[in-house]
């Protein structure tokens, strides 16, 4: 399965590797691509992943990262 999702306070490699590295604690996750210049993520998923559980785990990160769904 694959979900892209909006970031908008992505900015830098450095936000991407944190993207990547809470990303990492969730097994369902087999895939990860960050587009900065998009400022989207696309996460390769197993159908049991819990986008809520994953969303709260990035805006864990901080203010700046608020995850949106795209249409």
């Amino acid at each position: 399965m694959q979900t892209t999702v909006s970031i908008p306070g992505i900015h830098c490699a450095s936000c991407a590797e944190l993207i990547k590295d809470v990303s990492a604690d969730f097994p369902q996750i087999t895939g990860v691509a960050v587009d900065i210049d998009g400022k989207r993520v696309t996460l390769e998923h197993a159908p049991d992943l819990s986008m809520d559980e994953w969303r709260k785990a990035v805006e864990g990160l901080g203010d700046q990262y608020t995850v949106h769904s795209l249409p």
